[in-house]
């Protein structure tokens, strides 16, 4: 019974691994943490502006006005056992630019025990390089230190324990005329590695993305992402505002072929999201976030 139970511990984790990836089996893989940016096909290098922006392009933290902070959640694929956690927050310095805070993790569990959890925590810094009446330019970086780790011992109790890293993020964004946003952003530049003695590089990825307002209320925005060892990934969105509040959002991706839908109530205060993610093969994903200014 012991062994029986042990190897189901052990496939959960790995079938966690392997859901979450969508190339396979990786470990700090791109978990689409924000659901606006999840309701958009992915497209957030070159139209983040909020907490959320601290692992999409830090540099969009420069547009956050004051106060904010932001938390989601979801379970990839509708599947019980694994979910993603998410708290970030940012906060307008004026002079030094714009702090931001997060954490997040992706973990897996069994009968109410945690089997493994992937910790990120994340300091960033948003900082304008220039600005004129119809212009901006900026930059923004991110140290996430990254912890992997195995709580529940397992067969023998054997305690595979936990091991950290450290990951540099840096991102560059522009406006022309209020109307049109691109940004550039570079994820773990400097090849950070897990594992003793066989090492694993965390995934490494540059996304370069556009966003145009063609009307007030309404957003489009296209990108284009490439991680090494891994096909290029083409992303597409459109947002537009139905009725004050409510905001609905549609969204697509390549390698894997996502479709997403979601909506967003803009109060003065408190945002609300939901996304629902639909895939090829695997069940739906439904993303909740909740944002609040100050």
């Amino acid at each position: 019974m012991e062994k029986w139970r042990g190897t189901v511990l052990l496939g959960a984790i790995g079938l966690g691994l392997g859901l979450a990836s969508p190339g396979g089996a990786t470990i700090f893989d791109d978990l689409e943490v924000g659901p606006r940016a999840r309701g958009l096909g992915g497209c957030y290098a070159g139209l983040s502006g909020d907490a959320t922006g601290i692992y999409y392009n830090p540099a969009g933290l420069v547009n956050v006005e004051s106060l904010d902070i932001y938390a989601s959640a979801f379970e990839p694929f509708n599947y019980g056992f694994h979910r993603v956690n998410l708290i970030t927050i940012a906060y307008p310095t004026g002079t030094w630019g714009t702090i931001g805070l997060g954490y997040h993790d992706y973990r897996v569990d069994y009968e109410r025990a945690v089997l493994m959890i992937e910790r990120t925590f994340s300091l960033a810094h948003g900082i304008e390089l220039m600005k004129d009446l119809s212009s901006a330019l900026t930059f923004g970086y991110a140290v996430n230190v990254y912890n992997l780790d195995f709580p529940t011992p397992t067969v023998g109790d054997i305690d595979l324990g936990s091991e950290s890293t450290i990951g540099i993020d840096v991102g560059f964004q522009a406006r022309l005329r209020d109307r049109t946003t691109a940004g550039v952003f570079f994820e773990n530049v400097n090849n950070p590695t897990l594992g003793d003695p066989v090492e694993t590089e965390l995934p490494q990825r540059i996304s370069g993305g556009m966003a145009y307002r063609p009307y007030d209320g309404v957003i489009t925005a296209v990108e284009v992402e490439k991680q090494i060892g891994q096909e290029v990934q083409f992303h597409g969105g459109i947002e537009f505002q139905v009725a004050s509040p409510l905001v609905l959002r549609f969204g697509a991706q390549s390698e894997p072929n996502l479709f997403d839908v979601g909506a967003g109530l803009l109060l003065p205060k408190v945002n609300v999201d939901f996304t629902y993610t639909h895939h090829p093969v695997l069940d739906g994903t439904f993303h909740y976030g909740l944002g609040l200014r100050f």
